[in-house]
């Protein structure tokens, strides 16, 4: 119920009577079943007594408990369990837990209550077997035959305690995180063929458009024919499990995939299992258009969803004889337009096809391509082209699109280009369409397709999104060479590459920056220093005193690296984590890229910042110290900061924001610099630091000083930020004037286009 309190119902498919912002949890707890029983009686299908779940969607935003949990499953502990097995034998023993975990708690208690008293390797040896064969018994019980005995039986602990500590971690999870061991697999092992995963977001974008077309359980049927992690057809699943009413159909949707190398057929399958989806996979060795003895179970499907691999090779120039190639046989050596048509080719007549591509298949000069890609364009078969950012995939920066295509039957007269590429945001060194993202593309997609939109809207705004969009009739794709990269449309299409749109948002920017610029200079007039120079303050001061700055403060450094190292990191904690690189002109960033668990925060709250706090650089390139704002307090110091901290006994002596400027001079930070130095690597220590004497006047004049000194800070921020609005403003007007798409427009553009741009 948790769970289902955190996912909103979208508004297409609120029910009577349902507002905007109902969860799943509400309906779930309001609703009553339509022949008067309750939830708990459906558990089971009419006339079975098997178990029956509706088919769920993955995670997209794991709870950081979780997160945490699994990102130290995938540190050290991968290698301490594995011995000389592979990393993917390891990923085996953690998918045989999580999926005991949900489908036999019972066998998982017991492996839990083994593992609490292991006490030799030897017992860890037999505990990894016996785990792999109480999954294998449980799956053949449904008709699914693995070796996962075989594969943990390879595995190597060093320790029965390292065992011990990988079953209660997955016994601690609290939901689903499959996808999320993938995902850090890939990551931390560098798996440059993206072999098992396609992002959540991507897979559930995907699976809304091509299901666009149909209500609410009335697809029958969906493939996969290269299923990967099984994604896809989970997500497929659980998008048509629900009737028009919101409850769960009388005939499940059907579902089969292929998938091409034993391990991750296993891993599909187990993935498929823990969602409530039946495992219809099948391990093939061949492409799918090979042919074979046994091919799909059905001759068409409603939705066909898939990630092939792709080739970015030159083709050469021999065509390939086996196979029906209904819009041209494809170069021999590259199969991208050969699984566009096998997707067309296994579409029923209301069906559609979601499937990724790379850039290069939609604008290749191969005069195979070209002859097919005009084929598909004039059968009107391909129906939306959606340029995706750089950098979704693990270990790939190959640019991809997603192709939304259509049976020849129900063709389209036009083809919609949508332009992605500046969504999602920075994850190290990927980039994350988040579930909005996804939403806002759906929508544009809809504006067009459900509305009868007009032939060109540049920019559908949602939010802060603008989505560049054009919608291009078959004559205009010919004169193009039937380019299917919506790069060679949007940025032709009039503006499209929302140019006015980034120019109006630039100006507006600028003028926020001016007034507030404004508002700055007219808050100094009533500082001692106006418009008079800085002579009032500098008159009648009194002599000041000298202190020690270990007697005017607390001083602390961060934790040691075992405490809050990288293991203990990540983007997807909930407390951030201060650095020496957030310390920005006296303030701290909040460009927050690394966090911690709650978790971890509570252990290490000794180290927490609070609000007028001073942190300073322990270790690295000293730069000046930085304030610590109200909002940040509970953040947590990293290993080589240092936090000053006045104590309240204190404040009626120092202020802290006089520390802060004092110890922003140059002479205080050549200071830091110097003792710093001194050391074999270069690192200020708190006892050090506690030396530097402080020059302190009474407090009504440190008042005065820190006003006059924070008007000043104020406003060279307010310039900088004017600076940096007018070279945002000079480069999108430049973009609007001298754009060679804009320019080879202008003859037939007409005169009241840069209207806006004249008058800016």
């Amino acid at each position: 119920m948790d769970w289902l309190d955190h996912r909103p119902v979208p508004p297409s498919r609120l029910l009577a009577g349902e507002t905007v912002g109902t969860t799943y949890g509400d309906r779930a707890r309001k609703r009553e079943w339509s022949d008067g029983r309750s939830s708990d009686a459906v558990k089971s299908r009419p006339g079975t007594t098997t178990s029956y779940r509706i088919p769920t969607g993955a995670v997209d935003e794991p709870r950081p408990e979780n997160q945490q949990i699994v990102t130290d499953l995938m540190g050290n502990l991968v290698d301490r369990v594995r011995g000389a097995a592979s990393v993917l034998d390891y990923l085996n023993l953690l998918f045989c837990l999580h999926y005991l975990r949900s489908a036999s708690p019972k066998g998982f208690d017991a492996v839990a209550d083994r593992a609490r008293t292991l006490g030799s390797v030897d017992e860890a040896n037999q505990l990894l077997r016996d785990i792999g064969r109480t999954a294998d018994e449980d799956m053949r019980g449904i008709g699914v035959h693995s070796s996962m005995q075989e594969a943990l039986g390879r595995l190597e602990p060093r320790t029965a305690r390292d065992l011990r500590r990988v079953v209660e971690a997955m016994g601690s999870l609290t939901e689903d995180v499959f996808g999320l061991i993938l995902d850090e697999y890939e990551q931390r092992a560098a798996l440059g063929s993206g072999e098992f995963f396609t992002p959540r977001p991507v897979v559930r974008l995907m699976t809304n458009l091509a299901c666009s077309e149909f209500g609410p359980g009335e697809p029958e049927s969906v493939y996969d024919p290269y299923a990967r992690d099984g994604g896809f057809l989970i997500e497929a699943m659980a998008a048509c499990a629900l009737d028009k009413n919101g409850l769960p159909r009388r005939e499940r949707l059907q579902s089969y995939g292929e998938t091409r190398r034993a391990e991750t057929w296993r891993l599909a399958t187990m993935n498929l299992l823990l969602h409530g989806v039946s495992p219809n996979l099948d391990l093939k060795r061949t492409p799918p258009w090979h042919g074979g003895s046994e091919g799909p179970p059905l001759d068409s499907f409603d939705i066909v969803l898939t990630n092939p691999p792709f080739n970015m090779s030159d083709p050469g120039g021999e065509e390939r004889s086996e196979g029906l190639w209904a819009f041209g046989p494809p170069p021999l050596d590259n199969d991208n337009l050969a699984w566009v048509q096998h997707c067309v080719a296994k579409l029923g007549k209301r069906g559609r096809a979601a499937i990724i591509m790379p850039n290069k298949a939609g604008n290749s000069g191969h005069k195979a391509e070209q002859a097919i890609r005009r084929n598909l364009v004039e059968s009107g078969v391909v129906d939306c082209v959606i340029a995706l950012p750089a950098q979704l995939f693990t270990g790939a920066t190959v640019p991809v699109c997603v192709w939304i295509l259509r049976h020849p039957d129900n063709p389209s007269s036009d083809t919609l280009f949508l332009d992605a590429r500046h969504m999602g945001t920075k994850s190290g060194s990927r980039r994350v369409l988040s579930a909005h993202d996804a939403e806002v593309l759906l929508a544009a997609y809809r504006a067009h397709r459900n509305t009868g939109g007009p032939l060109t809207r540049p920019d559908i705004q949602e939010g802060e999104h603008v989505v560049a969009t054009a919608l291009v009739p078959r004559e205009q794709l010919c004169l193009s060479g039937y380019s299917l990269n919506p790069l060679d449309h949007i940025e032709h299409a009039g503006g499209g590459d929302g140019t006015e749109h980034k120019l109006i948002s630039a100006w507006k920017h600028l003028d926020d920056a001016e007034e507030h610029l404004g508002d700055v200079q007219d808050a100094l007039t009533g500082l001692p220093l106006g418009g008079r120079g800085p002579a009032p303050i500098l008159q009648g001061r009194r002599k000041a005193g000298t202190f020690s700055l270990a007697s005017l403060c607390e001083i602390q450094a961060g934790p040691s690296y075992t405490k809050l190292g990288k293991d203990q990191r990540s983007v997807n904690g909930t407390v951030p984590v201060v650095f020496p690189r957030h310390l920005k002109h006296q303030r701290v960033s909040d460009d927050a890229d690394e966090r911690v668990t709650e978790e971890t925060a509570r252990r290490l709250k000794h180290f927490a910042v609070r609000h007028r706090d001073i942190v300073c650089i322990r270790s690295g390139a000293i730069v000046p110290p930085a304030l610590v704002q109200q909002h940040q307090a509970g953040w947590l110091m990293s290993p080589n900061i240092i936090r000053l901290r006045v104590p309240a006994d204190r404040m009626n002596q120092v202020l802290p924001e006089y520390l802060l400027h004092y110890l922003c001079l140059d002479e205080s930070v050549a200071w830091m610099r110097d003792r710093a130095a001194a050391t074999a690597a270069p690192s200020l220590r708190s006892e050090s630091l506690g030396t530097l004497r402080i020059s302190l006047p009474p407090l009504a004049e440190q008042e005065e000083r820190v006003a006059a000194l924070n008007g000043l800070d104020e406003l060279d921020r307010a310039h900088l930020a004017v600076a940096d609005s007018a070279r945002r403003a000079r480069i999108a007007l430049a973009e609007a004037l001298l754009s060679p798409a804009v320019r080879a427009d202008a003859a037939t553009t007409p005169p009241h286009r840069f209207e806006k741009e004249a008058a800016l």
